[in-house]
């Protein structure tokens, strides 16, 4: 064959292209399957594909994820030269030994000798001297760290363990198997979707769970599925971001992370029995008599967990509930021999049973991941190269890189690089926020534009999604008191029910009082109404408000009162610049300008709002030195040769310097309405003074016309400023009441008084000095953010700073009132007929059996409609995720030999810096 047959291509991320027809014209040839037989000796190599034609080609298929198209064409090469059967054609490796200049997926095949250097988009044919190297990393053409593979013995090999399928077109596949990794068994491989088994499995649904809870929380799978019986896990994942063995290390490690039962699970095989019963029961009761006596021996074992759960509400939690009445039912049929209706209630309790765990267990999943998915594996930035590792593998301080498109993995702060960032995922916000260096970022926001190096605080598990994630998982499974709603409304209609069924039994006997019995109202609520809090918990999360007490969602909705901590609440924590007044000649912009420069190194709120004024009016500061803070009083510095002071009056008077007439009136009037002043001295003179104002939050009035539409009767404001500003702002939002100087620990008295008032009241603050008042008030809101959730003792947190969720959370709490009030109506009406139906058309059994199970079931279908809402809000994240990626791969083609050059920025800043890495 000569060296012009063959030409080498890259036609897509992970494809090495052979085109040769002489080497390839014959799939079944001895020097075709020798070439397959050399190739699969590269453990990078997965697949083989070799199509025939106007155009013979064998397409070379490998994980880009994890090997470099340098790496592979390195060890493909080596591994090629040692056939000596095919020495001068494809022994002497017509494939070069080095990937192109970031575009090798655009280029052709030239001729000469390739030396394992870099060429512009071109790869040559000829003889490759690709060097590969003895198991040491080196970085690749852009910074990323590639290992490059061991020189290849000359083993021999064969294709006894590699699958082999033909199409009629005559294209053939060859296949490696995935190495089976802990047991697992490879049933089902495609792209996007596996499926194995693993014997360990069997009867062990704690493994499962285990499975399951590891899948749910990482970014790019999709849907998976369980099975302890037979022991099967199928993954939908996305081969853009994981590839196969991926997957399979993940399942590897929830195995080997996850505590192993020593005892098998019990088979759970009562809704099949229950479902083999009612045919029985049937020829039993209307065809053979003779068999009544079986099948109610079998309708007595199927209705065991219904005595069992009767006799758990009776003598432990001592009350009076629906699963009693269930067990009067059975009972009542039993006697009545009404084998058959009382096999489908049997069937209907345990489908109910059954179909009520997987809703919740759906609808968990959904609320868990509300805040979005973690990627698995991250780019590490070290010694001047990007490594992918395992997210659990990064300590505190590391430097990581995240790009256009991707995830963030952990909780940190920008070192460098500038990025939009959507954070709506963790605190619902609809817009994007700019990042540059020294802000913090949050696991699970998504890039949405730029590339930014982000220090390690925290990851895994200790990261804010993680945190919330794991209060989600308690809040989810909460009872009020001892019961939800849903179960005190059933506890109510027992003892109604049971008076009915005794009147039931003196005027149509057994029959009739069973019939009454059965259409109980209690059955649908007690699963509706939980149901229905789960999906209203979820919506909430999905909308930025972290539920930390299942109760608080119930009881916001009979909140009348709403209490506002004024500082940090209806105030933003930084001040504006009011009135600059200014003396002995100054002008109010040089005074301005002078106290911006010195405050231009510091971030507390005080300097950050003179520096925001100063910006807004496009003020040029002058440079400072030989700068001097005293901690309380003020801050010393040089500029352009003149001493400046910036600080209190009481600094002005230490330091000498005396107030001027219109400082000392600006100060006295500053005082009567509760501003704050910061005075500005110029060498031993006072220049001027700044008046500071409380920055009033833009939605404050909106948000109270709000809450009045919604049915607050009673809104107040409570602070520990003096009267008269306390008052002015109160007068000023339309607030009820008031109360002012009041101290921190005082707060928790005050709510307590309106509470005896018989108002229930809702407190809202920003959770720093009101720990007590939080406890104390019927529910608590705290508008601190997500970096305060692991400290924050209030029972609903606003994950976006503000007060824009407020009325969400109300609509949200009245929604699932009115839900859970039209499952109650959905149940009573069908009901009530049936029990007249029992009195006056003669109605059996039967129909009550099926009434009240197909109104149960339509009160179920009416508590999971919040899940619309968030199937609708999740599809629109997934959108602009989707989006982000696809707007990354447009600046990043996907062609690029090595995964980061699909991730490298257009800045000549961070090619350079990649460049230089790499020298």
């Amino acid at each position: 064959m000569s060296s012009q047959d063959l030409a080498v291509t890259f036609p897509d991320r992970g494809i090495i292209r052979l085109s040769s027809r002489v080497l390839f014209g014959d799939a079944d040839s001895a020097t075709c399957r020798r070439f397959v037989e050399r190739a699969f000796l590269a453990e990078e190599i997965s697949d083989i594909i070799i199509r025939r034609g106007d155009s013979p080609h064998a397409e070379l298929r490998y994980c880009p994820k994890k090997w470099t198209l340098q790496g592979v064409l390195n060890r493909v090469a080596s591994l090629l030269r040692l056939a000596p059967e095919t020495s001068g054609h494809t022994a002497n490796g017509h494939v070069n030994g080095h990937a192109t200049n970031g575009h090798a997926a655009n280029g052709h095949a030239t001729h000469g000798h390739a030396n394992g250097h870099a060429t512009n988009g071109h790869v040559t044919h000829g003889h490759a001297n690709g060097h590969a190297t003895n198991g040491h990393a080196s970085p690749n053409g852009n910074g990323r760290a590639v290992p490059h593979a061991p020189q290849a013995s000359p083993a021999k090999s064969s294709l006894a363990d590699v699958s082999e399928a033909r199409s009629r077109d005559g294209v053939v596949r060859y296949s490696r198997p995935v190495a089976a990794h802990a047991g697992w068994e490879v049933k089902l491989d495609r792209p996007g979707r596996i499926r194995l088994k693993n014997p360990v499995l069997y009867r062990k649904s704690e493994l499962c769970q285990a499975i399951e809870r590891e899948l749910m929380s990482i970014l790019g799978i999709e849907q998976y599925k369980t099975g302890s019986i037979t022991c099967n896990v199928q993954v939908d994942y996305d081969p853009r971001q994981l590839s196969r063995d991926q997957v399979i290390e993940i399942l590897d490690s929830a195995l080997a992370n996850a505590e192993h039962p020593t005892k098998l699970d019990k088979l759970d095989l009562h809704l099949p029995l229950c479902t083999a019963s009612v045919p029985f029961a049937a020829a039993a009761q209307f065809a053979m008599p003779g068999l009544l006596p079986a099948a109610a021996l079998l309708f007595a074992y199927t209705s065991i967990p219904t005595f069992r759960e009767a006799r758990h509400v009776l003598f432990e939690e001592k009350r009076l509930g629906v699963d009693v009445l269930d067990a009067i039912v059975v009972v009542g049929c039993l006697g009545t021999m009404s084998i058959f209706p009382g096999t489908v209630l049997c069937w209907c309790l345990s489908f109910g049973r059954v179909l009520v765990k997987r809703t919740q267990d759906n609808s968990k999943k959904l609320l868990l991941n509300a805040f979005g998915k973690q990627p698995r594996y991250v780019w590490l930035y070290r010694n001047g190269t990007e490594v992918q590792v395992s997210l659990d593998k990064l300590n505190k301080g590391d430097i990581i890189v995240v790009n256009t498109g991707e995830v963030v993995p952990v909780d940190g702060h920008v070192v460098e690089g500038m990025a939009m960032i959507d954070q709506h995922a963790l605190t619902g916000e609809s817009t994007p926020a700019e990042k540059g260096v020294g802000d913090r970022v949050f696991a699970s926001t998504v890039m949405v534009a730029g590339k930014v190096y982000v220090s390690v605080e925290t990851s895994g598990t200790e990261t804010a999604s993680a945190k919330i994630s794991q209060i989600l998982n308690d809040t989810a499974g909460y009872k009020l008191a001892s019961q939800h709603k849903g179960e005190r409304l059933a506890d109510k209609a027992v003892i109604p029910t049971l008076c009915v069924g005794s009147l039931g039994l003196a005027a149509m006997g057994p029959a009739g009082a069973v019939a009454v019995l059965n259409s109980d109202f209690g059955t649908g609520i007690r699963m509706a109404a939980p149901l229905a809090m789960l999906s209203s918990l979820a919506l909430c999360a999905n909308k930025g408000i972290l539920v930390k007490d299942g109760r608080a969602l119930e009881l916001m909705n009979e909140i009348d009162t709403v209490l506002f901590d004024k500082t940090g609440t209806l105030t933003r924590e930084r001040p504006e610049v009011g009135r600059v007044i200014a003396s002995e000649g100054f002008d109010p912009d040089e005074i301005l300008g002078y106290a911006a420069a010195a405050e231009r190194k510091f971030h507390h709120p005080i300097a950050l709002a003179i520096l925001h004024k100063a910006k807004d009016l496009n003020l040029e500061l002058p440079e400072t030195d030989d700068t001097q803070y005293k901690v309380g009083y003020g801050i010393t510095v040089e500029i352009e040769g003149r001493t400046i002071r910036v600080g209190s009056k009481r600094f002005m008077e230490m330091e000498g310097i005396e107030l001027t007439p219109e400082v000392v009136e600006a100060l006295d009037e500053a005082h009567r309405e509760g501003f704050t002043m910061v005075m500005v001295g110029v060498d031993d003179e006072l220049g001027g003074a700044i008046e500071l104002q409380a920055s009033v939050r833009p939605e404050v009035k909106d948000i109270i016309a709000g809450l009045r539409k919604r049915g607050i009767k009673h809104i107040a404001i409570i602070s520990g400023d003096h009267e008269a500003p306390t008052k002015k702002l109160a007068e000023s939002l339309g607030m009820d009441r008031y109360f002012a100087q009041v101290l921190p620990a005082d707060k928790a008295d005050y709510v307590e008084k309106l509470q005896k008032e018989g108002c229930k009241v809702c407190f809202v603050g920003d959770g720093i000095n009101d720990s007590i008042a939080l406890k104390k008030a019927n529910v608590s809101i705290s508008l601190r953010g997500a970096s305060s959730i692991a400290t924050d003792t209030a029972h609903i947190v606003f994950l976006e700073e503000g007060l824009a969720k407020l009325c969400e959370l109300r609509d949200i709490a009245r929604d699932l009132d009115l839900n859970v009030k039209r499952s109650w109506s959905m149940i009573l009406a069908p009901n009530i007929a049936c029990i007249v139906g029992v009195f006056t058309m003669g109605f059996g059994i039967m129909a009550s059996v099926v009434t009240n199970n197909v109104a149960a079931l339509a009160a179920l279908a009416n508590g999971v409609l919040p899940l619309r809402k968030v199937a609708q809000i999740e599809a629109e994240r997934r959108h602009r995720l989707e989006m982000s990626q696809a707007y990354a791969m447009e600046r990043n083609p996907v062609h690029a030999p090595a995964p980061t050059a699909a991730r490298r920025a257009d800045a000549g800043s961070d090619h350079q810096r990649v460049l230089a890495a790499t020298a």
